[in-house]
């Protein structure tokens, strides 16, 4: 059983109907993309109290949850802020390369904090969802609102190579902590590297156990869900 599990199965609204959290949740989400921005740290910052609350989930277990997706944040904000022009006028650091500038767009730094308060907050509204509801009632709402078998069908498979994406990443830094792979910045650098390559290893392994699992079940292209 996956950890996320176990606080799904075991928190303090377990049995409320997963009509009612699927609700809550949406009312979550629409808050985190709604325009006004003093909004959406305070579903971040109230959402993560009741989940942590209801679950029973302590805070720094909780904040680990995040290790592997913040990068990926990151790198989205990365992306947007970094550009390259001809000048340098609209840029808050720039550096000459050649005949261009690259560096942050000043334009597009506000976009970037938009951008990041609307993930994070939507990312704990999602967890709040996910550790508290069952998978089993999850599955159960799809099929009573109408989705179609394939997406129900993607759901379960991205449910469970997130979390056991998320496990694998824990288990991995905690490894490499206890060595002190974290303690100088070329070690961090080397072992992350490292933390990166297994991470994708243990992807493709998880994927060939499955295709395994299904090949044993007479798996005939399609998942039975009830």
């Amino acid at each position: 059983m996956l950890i996320i599990d176990k606080y799904a199965y075991s928190n303090r609204i377990v049995n409320w109907s997963s009509n009612i959290k699927a609700l809550l949740w949406l009312v979550g989400i629409v808050l985190s993309f709604q325009p006004l921005l003093w909004i959406k740290p305070l579903v971040i910052i109230i959402v993560a109290i009741i989940t942590m609350y209801l679950t029973k989930v302590s805070l720094h277990r909780y904040l680990k949850w995040f290790y592997a997706i913040i990068p990926f944040l990151l790198l989205s904000i990365i992306g947007i802020v970094f550009t390259v022009d001809s000048s340098a006028r609209e840029m808050t650091f720039s550096v000459n390369m050649f005949s261009f500038y690259v560096g942050i767009s000043r334009k597009m730094l506000p976009v970037a904090g938009k951008v990041a308060l609307q993930s994070l907050s939507a990312i704990v509204c999602t967890y709040w969802f996910a550790l508290t509801t069952p998978f089993t009632q999850i599955i159960s709402f799809l099929k009573r609102i109408h989705l179609p078998n394939i997406m129900i069908e993607l759901t379960m498979l991205m449910y469970r190579f997130i979390f056991i994406f998320i496990e694998a990443f824990e288990k991995i830094y905690q490894a490499q902590k206890l060595r002190f792979g974290y303690d100088s910045f070329s070690l961090m650098i080397n072992s992350s590297g490292i933390l990166a390559k297994m991470l994708f290893e243990q992807v493709i392994i998880n994927y060939q156990m499955m295709v395994n699992a299904l090949d044993a079940k007479l798996y005939d292209g399609n998942f039975y869900v009830s």
